[in-house]
């Protein structure tokens, strides 16, 4: 947490309050723009290509954050609002400026792994489930309507995230991979630590769980001569003897026929 703290205090100079909804109304801008003017290969010129910036289009290291979700207005409009959704849940829990340093951080994280494959272009696509990743965190069984008919927490739907990021790092090509560091390292730097700690809580309760059964399946009883105990054959009777030294049971078989356990002299 001290970390994070010194990163807020880095950002708040520039942390806005509505950062989600500036970045909704840009995207927005970028779509309709390309709309009206289909010559001007509007969505070609915003995602960050690396080597387009050495070339002299520095704006490509904000524009890719508004490139849009999807070049259907309809589309746009739901991811928009699914993306206000979590975007505005996390400013609540967070606070404005510790929303704007997890979303910074991953821009930041994002630019810099766009260099490894600098003639790729790169949108915000990452970035923003990053931050679905971390509201899924918070609010597990959040449950949305896919194709608006059917109900899922997001909880299953951030393993399939997972799922698809593991795929990414296996078989993707570079900047692929290189993104999907980029964001789960924001997260990592938000929830490591909590997730980090639920693991090992985790481990302690399946070690004390273990340690219950092996008390709980002990048998009570244990004959000292022939080894039958409570647990193998519950209807024996067992009893101890007075004339043993310490508590040693044994069986009615045994009981009084046995070696007597003397004190050591």
């Amino acid at each position: 947490m001290k970390f994070l703290d010194r990163l807020d205090r880095v950002v708040r100079p520039i942390a806005v309050p509505n950062l989600t909804q500036i970045l909704i109304a840009g995207q927005v801008v970028v779509l309709v723009a390309s709309l009206l003017d289909e010559n001007t290969n509007l969505l070609d010129r915003v995602p960050l290509v690396w080597a387009s910036v050495f070339q002299g289009e520095a704006w490509r290291l904000l524009s890719f954050l508004f490139v849009p979700f999807s070049t259907s207005p309809i589309w746009l409009f739901f991811s928009c609002y699914i993306f206000f959704i979590f975007g505005n849940s996390l400013q609540s829990i967070w606070g404005y400026v510790r929303y704007n340093t997890f979303l910074w951080l991953g821009i930041v994280l994002t630019i810099a792994a766009a260099a490894i494959a600098p003639e790729d272009p790169v949108s915000s696509q990452f970035l923003y489930m990053s931050v679905f990743l971390a509201f899924a965190t918070y609010n597990p069984d959040f449950e949305l309507r896919l194709f608006f008919v059917l109900p899922v927490k997001v909880k299953f739907l951030a393993y399939i995230q997972v799922a698809f990021y593991l795929l990414a790092l296996m078989n993707g090509p570079m900047a692929a991979r290189a993104m999907v560091l980029a964001s789960i390292g924001n997260y990592l730097v938000f929830f490591g630590p909590m997730l980090f700690q639920k693991i090992r809580n985790k481990q302690r309760q399946v070690q004390w769980e273990a340690k219950q059964l092996k008390v709980t399946n002990e048998p009570r009883h244990t004959c000292t001569t022939c080894g039958v105990d409570s647990n193998s054959d519950p209807k024996i009777d067992f009893r101890y003897c007075s004339k043993c030294d310490g508590e040693h049971a044994y069986c009615e078989e045994h009981l009084r026929n046995h070696q007597h356990v003397l004190p050591l002299e």
